[in-house]
């Protein structure tokens, strides 16, 4: 059998999927069913490779990141057996991939916004495009619910104002240290004249 190979292409991101159609499936001699390898690419980053299971991780990470950050919602999402882990860091995102070989130092990309958004649509097109049949090991996406908004978006409200708080804290007291203060009062005694004026 033909061993087939396809090559998705974004900006900033590039996945290649290799493997050989699921007779057994019903799938056609062009359509890839059952997983050999992959390849992402990502501009400025190592080459990432490994097995399906692998790929599952980084699909199920971060397409749920991507959900909740366009809803507003800024939360660290991390795979089983702590695989991949993605965290918002300040406008960027950091994904963290650990290896299962024993002795590799976890792999660490900053990935901007587009960057974000072009590994994204990779991932979405593996999953939904007619040249690919594979039984993805990942949750079901669910729409998210409007406490689920509300609760995650008011701990991101409360963070940031706590940090807000603490800035203003510092620089207030710094500044005060630096003013200069006279400990000497003088007492005066004022009188107040009130004077109405009329046409």
């Amino acid at each position: 059998m033909i061993k087939l190979s396809y090559k998705i292409d974004q900006d900033s991101s590039s996945l290649e999927i290799s493997g050989i159609p699921d007779i057994s499936n019903g799938d056609s001699e062009d359509t890839i069913g059952i997983l050999s390898s992959w390849t992402l690419k990502i501009i400025g980053s190592p080459i990432l490779e490994g097995e399906k299971e692998h790929l599952d991780n980084l699909m199920q990470v971060v397409l749920q990141y991507s959900r909740s950050y366009i809803s507003g919602i800024r939360k660290q999402f991390i795979s089983n057996k702590n695989i991949v882990t993605i965290t918002p860091i300040a406008n960027n995102h950091k994904l963290l991939l650990n290896s299962s070989k024993k002795g590799v130092k976890p792999l660490e990309i900053i990935l901007d916004d587009s960057e974000l958004s072009d590994l994204t649509r990779c991932l979405d097109l593996l999953r939904f495009h007619p040249k690919f049949n594979i039984r993805w090991d990942i949750k079901q996406e669910r729409p998210f619910s409007r406490k689920y908004i509300i609760k995650n978006l008011s701990n991101s409200t409360k963070n940031y104002n706590l940090f807000y708080s603490l800035i203003l804290f510092l620089f207030t007291s710094i500044l005060l240290i630096f003013i200069p203060t006279d400990n000497r009062y003088e007492l005066r005694e004022t009188t107040n004249h009130s004077q109405v004026l009329s046409d």
